[in-house]
């Protein structure tokens, strides 16, 4: 078994086909709930399901902040291929429940990966720019 397989507690096509990964490195600060202060959490890299390339059976992977589309060029012409959920995925997405309360708060573990792009439906934003200099 490959150190990937381990880390994912699974062979290379079982994890596959329900979409697990190895977890990344947390992203969420050693601090206490928000909302009720309590300190033990469950986290969870939350998975989504569609459909197989085939159009039998079904596909799992990780859930992601959004996909770069699959392009293709031909004489001229450009369209849209179906997408590949565990290929084209970009922020992979993370959740940290609250054992006490269950408040819900996400994270990105690789926010730096995704592109500020109209198509992608994403934008930068600098609330930064808009504060005036502490005094």
């Amino acid at each position: 078994m490959s150190a990937q397989e381990v880390a994912a507690a699974a062979c290379a096509r079982c994890a596959s086909v329900v979409g697990v990964i190895p977890m990344p490195p947390s992203r969420r600060p050693a601090a206490p709930c928000t909302r009720c202060s309590g300190r033990k959490f469950m986290r969870v890299i939350p998975r989504e399901h569609s459909a197989a390339r085939e159009g039998i059976g079904q596909v799992s992977a990780p859930m992601y902040a959004t996909f770069k589309p699959r392009m293709r060029h031909l004489n001229g012409a450009t369209w849209t291929l179906p997408l590949e959920i565990e290929l084209a995925g970009m922020g992979l997405l993370e959740m940290y429940i609250c054992k006490k309360c269950g408040f819900v708060e996400w994270y990105c573990v690789d926010v730096e990966r995704i592109p500020a792009h109209p198509a992608l439906m994403t934008e930068d934003i600098d609330y930064e720019a808009d504060v005036p200099p502490y005094r």
